[in-house]
């Protein structure tokens, strides 16, 4: 029914129950309501398109066909040249190795002999229910994928297929040629401890380390100086063949000894880095002791830093900044003023969760008539509590001002990965964890909460397609969404507190919230997207 006709029906005669007046101005409240819906739908739906162009851009097949180039029977990677006669060899572990053995298979073709390489539980039926068999390797392939390390965690199925990585690498000449593949998810799927300790040992400092908020990188110094294959030990044991080590990097600021914890590159840490993390986090009570008298035992050992690598090319074939740069171009096309905020994006997840809603606010305050007294405290809360860089938030204040101006919303863009301080025993994984703390933050901010004319979508989620022992990939968040849940009797806090951020997206909404993409067949790390429209009249 036209809101001329209601308004008609409600009002006629003595016993009207609202004035037209009143009733006209709840009819156009209703509209609005209706047209923010809309404009929240059409958000969401447009950071789900902008994260997917992301991950295309790096899935793997692509970019190892950019890295290598056959000429005859040379192979050509960069400056150097190989001769192939069927003497090629692949090993590879990651997430994303299964596409990445397909564009060898599809440069080098008959000269690869034979080859092994460890996977994700379930990627190949995850990838063929996509129909996404192109990123796995051809049906005749002479390559062998074992699948392990269930929920990203090194188990007895990845050990075998380490020590089958292991056989193949010990056992190549001079005359041969080893292409090893690498991707995110390698130092899980490659667990060879040394003799002295074994794998459930190795796992235990893991989970220690992880549960106390360590980095990736302190992770994989720890893990590193426990293994007989990773800190370049695996290059060492494949002398004298010739190494090509092809890297889709994982971690922030592209570490070439650090992805998958450095199995083809010097290792630049020592025994007693390992110690200094297990020292940081005080775990040396509760580790076993056969790790702990390994490392101490290990003080004078001869790094690997001071062997001969010469035999090995290290060549990095993608990262995050290639999503990033994808998911801008997406995001511009979708018509958002857009700004990259950082690459290398660290930190506790929940804490940057809630620089993200502090972000929003500032961008709401713009599009909200810029009160200049609210800016400022925004802005220095970034700078000061939250270490954002003081040129980045002027270019973010700089965009949404430009935006506002052209009736367009703002997306803002980071990558990188954050770290979760276990306290709880809920279920969840990095993204949505910030997504919930971004929700929680934005629940309690006023600008954000109250004002209606500005509309805010938050969006976290890994490369991988898995946000830890999780079927999801991150998770959607925004202002009204913990006022949602308390209405359906889902304390937000009290989930983020046990952090049990998957239940709570799994309930609330319907699960509406979930990012659910399965595996994805690359990994680049997370992808953070921030979108704030200023009114519904913007050009969505």
């Amino acid at each position: 029914m036209r809101a001329a006709s209601l308004v008609a029906y409600f009002t006629k005669g003595s016993t009207a129950f609202l004035s037209r007046k009143t009733l006209c101005e709840q009819l156009k409240r209703m509209a609005h309501v209706g047209t923010v819906d809309n404009v929240v739908v059409q958000m969401k739906t447009d950071v789900k398109a902008i994260f997917n162009a992301a991950v295309d851009s790096v899935l793997p097949r692509q970019m190892v066909h950019n890295s290598l180039k056959l000429s005859g029977n040379v192979l050509n990677v960069e400056d150097r040249s190989y001769m192939l006669n069927h003497n090629v060899h692949v090993v590879g572990f990651g997430k994303a190795v299964g596409g990445m053995i397909r564009a060898v298979e599809e440069e080098v073709g008959d000269h690869i002999v034979g080859g092994v390489a460890s996977v994700p539980l379930g990627t190949q039926e995850a990838l063929r229910a996509k129909g996404r068999g192109d990123l796995l390797p051809l049906p005749d392939s002479k390559v062998v994928l074992m699948e392990g390390a269930a929920d990203n965690l090194p188990d007895e199925a990845a050990h075998t297929a380490a020590q089958r990585i292991c056989d193949q690498v010990s056992s190549l000449t001079a005359g041969d040629l080893l292409i090893v593949l690498i991707s995110g998810g390698g130092s899980a799927l490659l667990p060879a401890p040394v003799p002295s300790v074994t794998l459930q040992e190795k796992q235990s400092v893991t989970r220690l380390l992880a549960a106390r908020g360590a980095t990736i990188t302190e992770l994989n110094t720890v893990r590193k100086n426990l293994s007989t294959l990773k800190g370049g030990k695996l290059a060492l044991a494949a002398r004298p063949a010739q190494v090509i080590s092809l890297i889709l990097s994982d971690i922030v600021g592209d570490p070439l000894d650090l992805i998958a914890s450095g199995p083809t590159v010097p290792d630049s840490s020592t025994p007693q880095d390992a110690i200094n993390v297990i020292h940081k986090y005080d775990i040396q009570d509760d580790i076993p002791l056969s790790v702990w008298s390994y490392l101490t035992r290990q003080y004078q050992r001869k790094s690997s830093k001071d062997q001969d690598f010469s035999h090995v090319q290290n060549v990095l074939v993608g990262s995050n900044s290639i999503a990033v740069s994808a998911a801008k171009v997406c995001a511009e096309k979708l018509g958002y003023r857009t700004l990259v905020h950082s690459t290398c994006l660290q930190g506790e997840a929940s804490t940057v969760g809630e620089m993200y809603a502090t972000m929003a606010a500032l961008l709401a305050n713009v599009f909200n008539g810029r009160d200049r007294i609210i800016e400022k405290s925004l802005f220095n809360s970034l700078l000061q509590k939250y270490g954002v860089d003081g040129s980045c938030l002027r270019l973010v204040l700089q965009v949404a001002v430009e935006a506002e101006t052209q009736k367009k919303p703002v997306c803002i863009i980071s990558a990188g990965e954050t770290t979760v301080t276990l306290r709880g025993d809920g279920k969840g994984g990095r993204n949505q964890e910030m997504a919930l703390a971004t929700a929680v933050a934005m629940s309690r901010d006023s600008i954000l909460r109250y004002e209606s004319r500005t509309q805010v979508v938050f969006m976290s989620a890994g490369t991988d397609g898995q946000d830890g022992p999780t079927d999801a990939a991150g998770a959607l968040a925004d202002p009204g969404q913990v006022t949602r849940a308390n209405e359906q009797g889902l304390a937000a806090t009290e989930f983020l507190e046990n952090n049990d951020s998957y239940n709570f997206y799994r309930s609330a909404d319907g699960g509406q919230g979930l990012v659910t993409t399965g595996l994805t067949g690359t990994n680049v790390m997370d992808i953070q997207i921030l979108t704030v429209c200023g009114s519904c009249d913007s050009n969505l």
